[in-house]
């Protein structure tokens, strides 16, 4: 049985991903059956491969859902699939069902389904289905002729294209089809700033897999236990774990949409360009392996415990200095002094005795 792990695709897993079975259905609003054209293959250039395996790359750090109890739909199509049953027979099915859930005023496009295979735990192969829904982008094309001495440009509008653009991706998921996560489907929806819509949502069957206040309690936990594994070396001037964990707890309180790159942006300062990329990097490691990264979510500072918040000093005289959120929100500096000392600072409009 695969071990179910935590963590979304790490950049080792993104590396060896193959395409396997690649098919997509267009989307039309003609008068067709189901509005849908159904194809019966796809042949796909190196560079094309490239470009959707690229955006597959997006959303394998998406926010986690898992299949709900009562789903059927995309659900059984999946295990379906896993027994080796026929993939374009399957394929249709899969967009059939996606069409029939949304309205009619569908944008035209195509519904792609791709399964694809990568390795895990050293030689394993484990395998996942991509869903895509692409709009269609009318694009331009250009030649041009010879008129009277003159070179004069010819445009024409081509109307059934996909144009190679992120823009062009309103909805995509991504299905664990061997059961080696403990997520179901990674998913991701354009049309919300948080979520999905209501139908893909249907379509999919699935559920969050956590809520909000468990992803914030989560988020700040890697924060502050990767801050503490940080060499001394390793830290900005002028820095230390309580810095990295303070700005985490100000982002989540601050902010009402958790955005990784974001996050990442606010816990991480340091003027040493090499210094910071180390850890951004390592920072982003440990929220892929945690679940984090990629996540969508309202951030519910309430929900850390009280331990938590709190960043505290003890100094050699026996000193505590207790805060939350950022040092320097918090009125508090810390400077040098030489010989081995450090000068404590706290800026405050009040001051009792508990």
């Amino acid at each position: 049985m695969p071990r179910e792990i935590e963590g979304v695709l790490t950049a080792k897993h993104r590396s060896t991903l193959e395409i396997e079975d690649f098919i997509f259905h267009i989307i039309s609003n003609e008068d067709t059956e189901d509005n849908v054209v159904y194809l019966d293959g796809v042949e796909l250039q190196p560079s094309q491969e490239q470009f959707f395996l690229d955006r597959l790359k997006d959303v394998a750090s998406g926010t986690q859902y898992i299949f709900k109890d009562d789903s059927a739909n995309l659900r059984q199509k999946v295990q379906q699939l896993s027994g080796g049953e026929d993939f374009i027979s399957i394929s249709r099915q899969i967009t059939f069902d996606f069409a029939e859930r949304h309205s009619k005023n569908m944008s035209e496009g195509v519904f792609i389904i791709s399964r694809l295979k990568y390795v895990c735990d050293g030689d394993t192969t484990s395998y996942l289905l991509f869903l895509v829904k692409m709009d269609k982008q009318p694009s331009l094309k250009y030649s041009y002729k010879e008129k009277n001495g003159k070179k004069i440009a010819v445009v024409e509008e081509i109307q059934d294209s996909l144009n190679e653009n992120k823009a062009a991706i309103q909805k995509s998921a991504l299905v664990d089809i061997s059961g080696y996560f403990s997520w179901d489907v990674l998913a991701f929806d354009r049309s919300e700033r948080q979520g999905l819509t209501d139908y893909f949502k249907a379509f999919l069957g699935v559920k969050e897999r956590q809520v909000d206040s468990e992803w914030t309690k989560l988020a700040h936990r890697t924060v502050r236990k990767w801050a503490r594994s940080i060499p001394k070396d390793d830290f900005p001037e002028g820095e230390d774990a309580a810095s990295f964990s303070g700005r985490s707890y100000n982002f989540l309180c601050d902010n009402d949409v958790f955005d990784t790159e974001s996050y990442i942006n606010t816990v991480v300062r340091s003027s040493n360009p090499e210094k910071k990329e180390r850890l951004i990097s390592t920072l982003k490691q440990h929220l892929e392996e945690a679940g984090v990264a990629g996540q969508r979510f309202s951030p519910q500072p309430n929900s850390i415990p009280g331990k938590d918040k709190k960043e505290k000093y003890l100094t050699a005289e026996g000193v505590v200095v207790i805060f939350e959120g950022d040092r320097e929100a918090a009125g508090i500096s810390i400077d040098d002094i030489g010989r081995g000392r450090k000068r404590i600072t706290i800026e405050t409009s009040d001051l009792n005795i508990s």
